[in-house]
Protein backbone atom coordinates (compact mmCIF):
# COMPACT_ATOMS: atom_id res chain seq x y z
CA UNK A 1 0.00 0.00 0.00
CA UNK A 2 2.76 2.05 0.77
CA UNK A 3 5.09 1.65 -2.31
CA UNK A 4 1.28 2.03 -4.01
CA UNK A 5 0.98 6.01 -2.36
CA UNK A 6 4.47 6.93 -3.31
CA UNK A 7 4.49 5.17 -6.81
CA UNK A 8 1.57 7.32 -7.59
CA UNK A 9 2.86 10.60 -6.01
CA UNK A 10 6.10 9.80 -8.45
CA UNK A 11 4.08 9.43 -11.56
CA UNK A 12 1.47 12.05 -10.44
CA UNK A 13 4.08 14.44 -10.31
CA UNK A 14 5.79 13.28 -13.22
CA UNK A 15 2.49 13.83 -15.06
CA UNK A 16 2.06 17.62 -13.46
CA UNK A 17 5.43 18.49 -14.39
CA UNK A 18 5.92 17.03 -17.49
CA UNK A 19 2.33 17.77 -19.28
CA UNK A 20 3.46 21.90 -17.93
CA UNK A 21 6.68 21.79 -19.69
CA UNK A 22 4.92 20.44 -23.02
CA UNK A 23 2.15 22.64 -22.88
CA UNK A 24 4.87 25.04 -22.47
CA UNK A 25 5.18 24.61 -25.82
CA UNK A 26 2.00 26.05 -26.20
CA UNK A 27 1.75 28.73 -24.29
CA UNK A 28 5.96 30.24 -25.41
CA UNK A 29 4.21 30.18 -28.63
CA UNK A 30 1.68 31.72 -28.06
CA UNK A 31 2.38 34.99 -28.42
CA UNK A 32 3.58 34.46 -31.65
CA UNK A 33 -0.01 33.12 -33.10
CA UNK A 34 -1.16 36.03 -31.34
CA UNK A 35 0.55 38.06 -33.44
CA UNK A 36 0.75 36.35 -37.11
CA UNK A 37 -3.14 35.24 -36.85
CA UNK A 38 -5.86 37.95 -36.18
CA UNK A 39 -8.69 37.48 -33.86
CA UNK A 40 -10.95 36.21 -36.30
CA UNK A 41 -8.59 33.61 -37.68
CA UNK A 42 -7.73 32.67 -33.89
CA UNK A 43 -11.18 32.66 -33.97
CA UNK A 44 -11.63 29.76 -36.53
CA UNK A 45 -8.70 27.74 -35.28
CA UNK A 46 -10.43 27.56 -31.88
CA UNK A 47 -13.54 26.58 -33.60
CA UNK A 48 -11.80 23.67 -35.14
CA UNK A 49 -10.88 22.91 -31.54
CA UNK A 50 -14.05 22.81 -30.37
CA UNK A 51 -15.68 20.36 -33.32
CA UNK A 52 -12.28 18.41 -32.43
CA UNK A 53 -12.96 17.88 -28.59
CA UNK A 54 -16.32 17.42 -29.45
CA UNK A 55 -16.16 14.44 -32.19
CA UNK A 56 -13.71 13.25 -30.11
CA UNK A 57 -16.07 11.85 -27.73
CA UNK A 58 -18.43 10.26 -30.40
CA UNK A 59 -15.57 8.60 -32.74
CA UNK A 60 -14.32 6.52 -30.53
CA UNK A 61 -17.60 6.03 -27.94
CA UNK A 62 -15.37 6.93 -25.23
CA UNK A 63 -14.14 3.00 -24.86
CA UNK A 64 -10.94 4.23 -22.67
CA UNK A 65 -13.19 4.45 -19.82
CA UNK A 66 -13.78 1.15 -19.79
CA UNK A 67 -10.16 0.25 -19.15
CA UNK A 68 -9.49 0.73 -15.60
CA UNK A 69 -12.59 -1.28 -14.47
CA UNK A 70 -11.69 -4.15 -17.23
CA UNK A 71 -8.39 -4.30 -15.75
CA UNK A 72 -9.72 -5.70 -12.21
CA UNK A 73 -12.67 -7.62 -14.20
CA UNK A 74 -10.35 -9.62 -16.56
CA UNK A 75 -7.67 -9.69 -15.14
CA UNK A 76 -6.15 -12.68 -17.12
CA UNK A 77 -7.37 -11.43 -20.15
CA UNK A 78 -6.53 -7.42 -19.45
CA UNK A 79 -4.62 -7.61 -22.84
CA UNK A 80 -6.84 -9.48 -24.75
CA UNK A 81 -9.63 -7.05 -23.78
CA UNK A 82 -7.23 -3.88 -24.97
CA UNK A 83 -6.64 -5.70 -28.23
CA UNK A 84 -10.31 -6.20 -29.34
CA UNK A 85 -11.89 -2.70 -27.86
CA UNK A 86 -9.39 -1.13 -29.99
CA UNK A 87 -10.48 -2.80 -33.01
CA UNK A 88 -14.04 -1.58 -32.38
CA UNK A 89 -12.81 1.85 -32.20
CA UNK A 90 -11.77 1.43 -35.56
CA UNK A 91 -14.77 -0.06 -36.68
CA UNK A 92 -16.66 2.94 -35.64
CA UNK A 93 -14.07 5.17 -36.92
CA UNK A 94 -14.66 3.74 -40.45
CA UNK A 95 -18.44 4.33 -40.12
CA UNK A 96 -17.71 7.85 -39.54
CA UNK A 97 -15.99 8.38 -42.41
CA UNK A 98 -18.33 6.66 -44.64
CA UNK A 99 -21.31 8.19 -43.06
CA UNK A 100 -19.87 11.92 -42.71
CA UNK A 101 -18.88 11.73 -46.34
CA UNK A 102 -22.98 10.77 -47.48
CA UNK A 103 -23.89 13.56 -45.46
CA UNK A 104 -21.27 16.36 -46.18
CA UNK A 105 -23.50 18.26 -48.84
CA UNK A 106 -26.19 18.87 -45.52
CA UNK A 107 -23.85 19.92 -43.05
CA UNK A 108 -21.59 22.15 -45.29
CA UNK A 109 -24.52 24.92 -45.25
CA UNK A 110 -24.21 25.45 -41.49
CA UNK A 111 -20.42 24.36 -41.49
CA UNK A 112 -16.93 26.68 -41.91
CA UNK A 113 -14.92 24.27 -43.44
CA UNK A 114 -14.51 22.71 -46.72
CA UNK A 115 -14.55 19.31 -47.58
CA UNK A 116 -10.68 18.22 -47.02
CA UNK A 117 -10.71 19.96 -43.50
CA UNK A 118 -14.14 17.92 -42.93
CA UNK A 119 -11.96 14.40 -43.35
CA UNK A 120 -9.22 15.75 -41.48
CA UNK A 121 -11.25 16.99 -38.26
CA UNK A 122 -12.95 13.05 -38.44
CA UNK A 123 -9.44 11.66 -38.70
CA UNK A 124 -7.98 14.06 -35.97
CA UNK A 125 -10.81 13.31 -33.50
CA UNK A 126 -10.20 9.37 -33.79
CA UNK A 127 -6.31 10.35 -33.20
CA UNK A 128 -7.13 11.99 -30.12
CA UNK A 129 -9.13 9.43 -28.78
CA UNK A 130 -6.25 7.01 -29.78
CA UNK A 131 -4.04 9.22 -27.66
CA UNK A 132 -6.82 8.82 -24.74
CA UNK A 133 -6.65 5.29 -25.00
CA UNK A 134 -3.24 5.03 -24.99
CA UNK A 135 -2.39 7.20 -21.70
CA UNK A 136 -5.27 5.53 -19.82
CA UNK A 137 -3.50 2.35 -20.97
CA UNK A 138 0.10 3.27 -19.70
CA UNK A 139 -1.31 5.11 -16.31
CA UNK A 140 -2.65 2.10 -15.10
CA UNK A 141 1.29 0.77 -14.67
CA UNK A 142 1.95 4.10 -13.58
CA UNK A 143 4.53 4.28 -17.11
CA UNK A 144 4.93 8.02 -17.12
CA UNK A 145 8.22 8.37 -19.39
CA UNK A 146 6.30 6.88 -22.68
CA UNK A 147 3.27 9.55 -21.73
CA UNK A 148 6.04 12.12 -22.02
CA UNK A 149 7.41 11.16 -25.05
CA UNK A 150 4.65 10.58 -26.83
CA UNK A 151 2.86 14.04 -25.46
CA UNK A 152 6.13 15.76 -26.43
CA UNK A 153 5.99 14.78 -29.65
CA UNK A 154 2.51 15.78 -30.32
CA UNK A 155 2.61 19.24 -28.36
CA UNK A 156 6.41 20.24 -29.76
CA UNK A 157 5.97 18.56 -33.09
CA UNK A 158 2.26 20.20 -33.89
CA UNK A 159 3.38 23.16 -32.54
CA UNK A 160 6.10 23.81 -34.76
CA UNK A 161 4.95 22.34 -37.64
CA UNK A 162 1.92 24.99 -37.90
CA UNK A 163 4.73 27.72 -37.52
CA UNK A 164 6.04 26.39 -41.18
CA UNK A 165 2.81 25.70 -42.43
CA UNK A 166 1.36 29.23 -41.91
CA UNK A 167 4.68 31.39 -42.90
CA UNK A 168 5.38 29.20 -45.80
CA UNK A 169 1.96 27.49 -47.50
CA UNK A 170 -1.03 29.11 -46.15
CA UNK A 171 -0.09 32.71 -46.13
CA UNK A 172 -3.22 34.21 -46.93
CA UNK A 173 -5.37 31.27 -44.64
CA UNK A 174 -3.15 30.93 -42.25
CA UNK A 175 -6.11 29.74 -39.95
CA UNK A 176 -5.76 26.54 -42.54
CA UNK A 177 -2.23 25.88 -41.89
CA UNK A 178 -2.91 26.25 -37.85
CA UNK A 179 -5.01 23.70 -38.25
CA UNK A 180 -3.23 21.26 -40.38
CA UNK A 181 -0.32 21.56 -38.01
CA UNK A 182 -2.18 20.87 -35.56
CA UNK A 183 -4.20 17.74 -36.73
CA UNK A 184 -1.13 15.78 -38.81
CA UNK A 185 1.27 15.23 -35.83
CA UNK A 186 -1.14 13.59 -33.76
CA UNK A 187 -2.90 11.47 -36.59
CA UNK A 188 0.97 10.51 -37.17
CA UNK A 189 1.53 9.58 -33.87
CA UNK A 190 -2.10 7.66 -33.46
CA UNK A 191 -0.90 5.78 -36.73
CA UNK A 192 2.34 4.38 -34.73
CA UNK A 193 0.28 3.63 -31.74
CA UNK A 194 -2.42 1.74 -33.41
CA UNK A 195 0.33 -0.22 -35.25
CA UNK A 196 2.36 -1.20 -31.90
CA UNK A 197 -0.98 -2.28 -30.48
CA UNK A 198 -1.97 -4.61 -33.58
CA UNK A 199 2.14 -6.06 -33.98
CA UNK A 200 2.47 -6.94 -30.19
CA UNK A 201 -1.49 -8.23 -30.55
CA UNK A 202 -0.60 -10.47 -33.41
CA UNK A 203 2.62 -11.96 -31.68
CA UNK A 204 1.20 -12.43 -28.61
CA UNK A 205 -2.41 -13.81 -30.35
CA UNK A 206 -4.85 -11.27 -28.49
CA UNK A 207 -8.30 -11.82 -29.06
CA UNK A 208 -9.49 -8.60 -31.74
CA UNK A 209 -12.73 -9.51 -32.28
CA UNK A 210 -14.71 -10.60 -28.80
CA UNK A 211 -18.35 -9.62 -28.29
CA UNK A 212 -18.53 -10.01 -24.68
CA UNK A 213 -15.38 -7.60 -24.31
CA UNK A 214 -17.34 -5.41 -27.12
CA UNK A 215 -20.64 -5.99 -24.83
CA UNK A 216 -18.70 -4.83 -21.07
CA UNK A 217 -16.80 -2.14 -22.80
CA UNK A 218 -19.79 -0.61 -24.38
CA UNK A 219 -21.87 -0.75 -21.49
CA UNK A 220 -19.60 1.19 -19.33
CA UNK A 221 -18.67 3.48 -22.36
CA UNK A 222 -22.08 4.88 -23.72
CA UNK A 223 -23.15 6.39 -20.82
CA UNK A 224 -19.76 8.40 -20.92
CA UNK A 225 -20.60 9.62 -24.25
CA UNK A 226 -23.55 11.35 -22.72
CA UNK A 227 -21.13 12.39 -19.58
CA UNK A 228 -18.36 13.75 -21.51
CA UNK A 229 -20.09 14.96 -24.62
CA UNK A 230 -22.01 17.29 -21.39
CA UNK A 231 -18.24 17.79 -20.17
CA UNK A 232 -17.21 19.19 -23.59
CA UNK A 233 -20.47 21.46 -23.53
CA UNK A 234 -19.38 22.88 -20.38
CA UNK A 235 -15.36 23.79 -21.93
CA UNK A 236 -16.66 23.94 -25.83
CA UNK A 237 -19.75 24.92 -26.13
CA UNK A 238 -19.40 28.55 -25.06
CA UNK A 239 -16.98 29.09 -28.16
CA UNK A 240 -19.89 28.15 -30.70
CA UNK A 241 -22.63 30.08 -29.06
CA UNK A 242 -20.18 32.98 -28.97
CA UNK A 243 -19.41 32.52 -33.03
CA UNK A 244 -23.71 32.68 -33.25
CA UNK A 245 -24.43 35.06 -31.37
CA UNK A 246 -21.82 37.46 -31.20
CA UNK A 247 -19.29 36.95 -33.82
CA UNK A 248 -16.03 34.96 -34.63
CA UNK A 249 -13.59 37.53 -33.57
CA UNK A 250 -14.69 37.30 -29.95
CA UNK A 251 -14.53 33.59 -30.51
CA UNK A 252 -10.84 34.25 -30.70
CA UNK A 253 -10.15 36.69 -27.59
CA UNK A 254 -12.55 34.07 -25.40
CA UNK A 255 -10.60 31.08 -26.87
CA UNK A 256 -7.19 33.00 -25.62
CA UNK A 257 -8.10 33.62 -22.41
CA UNK A 258 -9.13 30.06 -21.90
CA UNK A 259 -6.16 28.86 -23.46
CA UNK A 260 -4.45 30.48 -20.83
CA UNK A 261 -6.89 28.92 -17.75
CA UNK A 262 -5.85 25.99 -19.44
CA UNK A 263 -2.70 25.90 -18.20
CA UNK A 264 -4.87 25.16 -14.45
CA UNK A 265 -6.48 22.56 -16.18
CA UNK A 266 -3.35 20.70 -17.48
CA UNK A 267 -2.33 19.92 -13.78
CA UNK A 268 -5.81 18.69 -12.54
CA UNK A 269 -5.73 16.50 -15.28
CA UNK A 270 -2.04 15.28 -14.65
CA UNK A 271 -2.83 14.89 -10.88
CA UNK A 272 -5.93 12.88 -11.74
CA UNK A 273 -4.42 10.59 -13.89
CA UNK A 274 -2.13 9.31 -11.03
CA UNK A 275 -5.08 9.90 -8.27
CA UNK A 276 -7.74 7.89 -9.38
CA UNK A 277 -5.88 4.68 -10.09
CA UNK A 278 -4.19 5.27 -7.02
CA UNK A 279 -8.00 5.62 -5.49
CA UNK A 280 -9.16 2.46 -7.37
CA UNK A 281 -6.75 0.74 -5.36
CA UNK A 282 -7.90 2.49 -2.08
CA UNK A 283 -11.47 1.79 -2.99
CA UNK A 284 -10.93 -2.19 -3.79
CA UNK A 285 -9.31 -2.26 -0.30
CA UNK A 286 -11.88 -0.61 1.76
CA UNK A 287 -9.60 1.95 3.00
CA UNK A 288 -11.54 5.20 3.21
CA UNK A 289 -9.32 6.74 5.96
CA UNK A 290 -6.20 6.60 3.87
CA UNK A 291 -8.16 8.30 0.68
CA UNK A 292 -9.50 11.01 3.58
CA UNK A 293 -5.86 11.74 4.50
CA UNK A 294 -4.32 12.00 1.25
CA UNK A 295 -7.56 13.81 -0.17
CA UNK A 296 -6.44 16.59 2.52
CA UNK A 297 -2.96 17.36 0.72
CA UNK A 298 -4.52 17.08 -2.30
CA UNK A 299 -6.88 19.72 -1.05
CA UNK A 300 -4.52 21.93 0.10
CA UNK A 301 -1.95 21.61 -3.32
CA UNK A 302 -4.53 22.46 -4.94
CA UNK A 303 -5.50 25.52 -2.91
CA UNK A 304 -1.93 26.47 -3.53
CA UNK A 305 -1.93 26.25 -7.22
CA UNK A 306 -5.21 28.44 -7.15
CA UNK A 307 -3.99 30.92 -5.39
CA UNK A 308 -0.87 31.00 -7.48
CA UNK A 309 -2.70 30.74 -10.53
CA UNK A 310 -5.19 33.22 -10.50
CA UNK A 311 -2.16 36.16 -9.24
CA UNK A 312 -0.03 35.55 -11.82
CA UNK A 313 -2.18 34.71 -14.82
CA UNK A 314 -2.91 38.25 -15.73
CA UNK A 315 0.70 39.29 -16.38
CA UNK A 316 1.04 36.48 -18.43
CA UNK A 317 -2.03 37.77 -20.55
CA UNK A 318 -0.39 40.69 -21.18
CA UNK A 319 2.76 39.38 -22.00
CA UNK A 320 1.33 36.19 -24.45
CA UNK A 321 -0.89 38.50 -26.06
CA UNK A 322 -1.62 42.11 -28.31
CA UNK A 323 -4.22 44.53 -26.99
CA UNK A 324 -7.02 43.32 -28.41
CA UNK A 325 -6.72 40.33 -26.13
CA UNK A 326 -6.60 42.65 -23.03
CA UNK A 327 -10.30 43.34 -22.36
CA UNK A 328 -10.63 39.57 -21.53
CA UNK A 329 -8.68 39.66 -18.67
CA UNK A 330 -11.01 39.43 -15.98
CA UNK A 331 -12.54 36.09 -17.71
CA UNK A 332 -9.81 34.50 -16.82
CA UNK A 333 -10.50 34.11 -12.63
CA UNK A 334 -13.99 32.56 -13.00
CA UNK A 335 -12.51 30.45 -15.95
CA UNK A 336 -10.18 29.20 -13.38
CA UNK A 337 -12.28 28.83 -10.34
CA UNK A 338 -14.62 26.37 -12.41
CA UNK A 339 -11.13 24.27 -13.22
CA UNK A 340 -10.88 24.66 -9.04
CA UNK A 341 -14.84 22.76 -9.23
CA UNK A 342 -13.06 20.34 -11.81
CA UNK A 343 -10.90 19.10 -9.51
CA UNK A 344 -13.06 18.90 -6.80
CA UNK A 345 -15.94 17.20 -9.08
CA UNK A 346 -12.96 15.04 -9.34
CA UNK A 347 -13.13 13.39 -6.34
CA UNK A 348 -16.39 12.12 -5.83
CA UNK A 349 -16.89 10.94 -9.65
CA UNK A 350 -14.04 8.18 -9.26
CA UNK A 351 -16.56 6.58 -6.95
CA UNK A 352 -19.27 6.34 -9.73
CA UNK A 353 -16.41 5.09 -11.64
CA UNK A 354 -15.37 2.47 -9.60
CA UNK A 355 -18.66 1.23 -8.48
CA UNK A 356 -19.29 1.45 -12.63
CA UNK A 357 -22.53 3.55 -11.96
CA UNK A 358 -21.37 5.41 -15.27
CA UNK A 359 -25.30 5.93 -15.95
CA UNK A 360 -25.18 7.91 -12.79
CA UNK A 361 -22.19 9.73 -13.98
CA UNK A 362 -24.23 10.45 -17.67
CA UNK A 363 -27.09 12.24 -15.89
CA UNK A 364 -25.30 14.80 -13.12
CA UNK A 365 -23.20 16.05 -15.82
CA UNK A 366 -26.06 16.48 -18.61
CA UNK A 367 -27.95 18.66 -16.03
CA UNK A 368 -24.83 20.97 -15.90
CA UNK A 369 -24.40 21.00 -19.40
CA UNK A 370 -28.24 21.84 -19.87
CA UNK A 371 -28.03 24.64 -17.07
CA UNK A 372 -25.08 25.65 -18.82
CA UNK A 373 -26.58 26.49 -22.73
CA UNK A 374 -29.61 28.01 -20.69
CA UNK A 375 -27.92 30.49 -19.06
CA UNK A 376 -25.20 30.90 -22.13
CA UNK A 377 -28.56 31.81 -24.32
CA UNK A 378 -29.73 34.78 -21.40
CA UNK A 379 -26.69 35.88 -20.24
CA UNK A 380 -24.30 36.05 -23.31
CA UNK A 381 -27.27 37.75 -25.55
CA UNK A 382 -27.52 40.67 -21.99
CA UNK A 383 -23.72 40.87 -20.95
CA UNK A 384 -21.51 39.89 -24.38
CA UNK A 385 -19.21 37.32 -24.72
CA UNK A 386 -17.87 37.96 -21.07
CA UNK A 387 -20.86 36.90 -19.63
CA UNK A 388 -19.90 33.10 -20.61
CA UNK A 389 -16.67 32.39 -18.50
CA UNK A 390 -19.34 32.85 -15.01
CA UNK A 391 -22.05 30.58 -16.75
CA UNK A 392 -19.26 28.54 -17.14
CA UNK A 393 -18.44 28.71 -13.23
CA UNK A 394 -22.22 28.42 -12.18
CA UNK A 395 -22.42 25.41 -14.42
CA UNK A 396 -19.32 24.02 -13.16
CA UNK A 397 -20.13 24.07 -9.24
CA UNK A 398 -23.86 22.44 -9.83
CA UNK A 399 -22.04 19.57 -11.53
CA UNK A 400 -19.51 19.39 -8.46
CA UNK A 401 -22.95 19.32 -6.24
CA UNK A 402 -24.26 16.98 -8.35
CA UNK A 403 -21.93 14.36 -8.27
CA UNK A 404 -21.21 14.94 -4.66
CA UNK A 405 -25.09 13.82 -4.17
CA UNK A 406 -24.71 11.04 -6.53
CA UNK A 407 -21.43 9.62 -4.64
CA UNK A 408 -22.66 9.71 -1.22
CA UNK A 409 -25.70 7.82 -2.50
CA UNK A 410 -23.53 4.91 -3.77
CA UNK A 411 -20.99 4.97 -0.69
CA UNK A 412 -21.69 6.29 2.07
CA UNK A 413 -18.53 5.84 3.93
CA UNK A 414 -17.11 8.98 4.99
CA UNK A 415 -13.84 9.53 2.83
CA UNK A 416 -13.41 13.04 1.67
CA UNK A 417 -12.70 16.03 4.44
CA UNK A 418 -15.90 18.36 3.78
CA UNK A 419 -15.01 20.61 6.20
CA UNK A 420 -12.12 20.91 4.84
CA UNK A 421 -13.00 21.82 1.15
CA UNK A 422 -16.33 23.83 2.11
CA UNK A 423 -13.65 26.17 4.60
CA UNK A 424 -11.62 26.23 1.32
CA UNK A 425 -14.18 27.12 -1.27
CA UNK A 426 -15.58 30.03 1.54
CA UNK A 427 -11.65 31.46 1.03
CA UNK A 428 -10.88 31.13 -2.51
CA UNK A 429 -13.95 33.25 -3.08
CA UNK A 430 -12.83 35.88 -1.00
CA UNK A 431 -9.61 35.37 -2.11
CA UNK A 432 -10.95 35.60 -6.30
CA UNK A 433 -12.84 38.61 -5.17
CA UNK A 434 -9.63 40.38 -3.87
CA UNK A 435 -7.81 39.96 -7.09
CA UNK A 436 -10.37 40.94 -9.38
CA UNK A 437 -10.49 44.09 -7.36
CA UNK A 438 -6.75 44.53 -7.88
CA UNK A 439 -6.10 43.32 -11.03
CA UNK A 440 -4.36 45.83 -12.67
CA UNK A 441 -2.32 46.33 -9.25
CA UNK A 442 0.51 43.85 -10.10
CA UNK A 443 2.45 44.10 -6.99
CA UNK A 444 -0.52 44.26 -4.85
CA UNK A 445 -1.41 40.69 -6.55
CA UNK A 446 1.97 39.20 -5.91
CA UNK A 447 2.25 40.52 -2.01
CA UNK A 448 -0.82 38.63 -1.69
CA UNK A 449 -0.42 35.52 -2.69
CA UNK A 450 3.15 35.10 -1.00
CA UNK A 451 1.01 36.09 1.86
CA UNK A 452 -1.86 33.64 1.62
CA UNK A 453 -0.11 30.45 0.32
CA UNK A 454 2.43 30.91 3.85
CA UNK A 455 -0.56 31.55 6.04
CA UNK A 456 -2.56 28.14 4.70
CA UNK A 457 0.89 26.07 4.79
CA UNK A 458 1.03 27.32 8.61
CA UNK A 459 -2.48 26.82 9.30
CA UNK A 460 -2.10 22.96 7.45
CA UNK A 461 1.17 22.53 9.02
CA UNK A 462 0.32 18.68 10.28
CA UNK A 463 -0.06 18.74 5.87
CA UNK A 464 2.96 20.31 4.96
CA UNK A 465 5.19 19.46 7.52
CA UNK A 466 5.34 15.40 6.62
CA UNK A 467 5.01 16.90 2.53
CA UNK A 468 8.37 18.80 3.18
CA UNK A 469 9.64 15.98 4.92
CA UNK A 470 9.08 13.50 2.17
CA UNK A 471 10.53 16.00 -0.70
CA UNK A 472 13.72 16.57 1.14
CA UNK A 473 13.66 12.81 1.98
CA UNK A 474 13.57 11.91 -1.66
CA UNK A 475 16.23 14.71 -2.43
CA UNK A 476 18.79 13.33 -0.16
CA UNK A 477 18.55 9.87 -1.88
CA UNK A 478 19.03 11.04 -5.10
CA UNK A 479 22.48 12.65 -3.50
CA UNK A 480 23.99 9.74 -2.20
Amino acid sequence: MVDSGNKAAKAGLAYTVGNVLLKGVTFLTLPIFSRILTTEEFGFYNLYVSYETILTIFVGLCLYGSLRTAKYDYQKEFNSYVSSTLMLSGIIYLVFIVLGNLIYPTLSKNFEFDRSIFNVLITHSYAMFIFQFYNTWLALDFKYKKFLLVSGINSIGGTVLSIVLILFFFKTDKYIGRIYGYAIVPIAVAVVIWMAFFRNAKTEKYQLFNKEYWRYGLGISLPLVVHTFSQQILNQFDRIMINTMVGVAQVGIYGFIQTIASILQIIVQSMDNAWSVWMYEQLNQNQYLQIKEKSKAYTLLMNILYIGFISLAPDVIRIAGTKEYYGGIAMVIPLAFAIYFVFLYSLPVHVEYFYKKTKFIAVGTSLAAGINIALNYIFIRKYGYTASAWTTLVSYILLFVFHWIIAKRIDKNPMFPVKMIVVSIGSLIVYSVWILCVLNYRYIRWSSMVAIIVGMMICNYRITVPMIDMVCSKMKRRDK
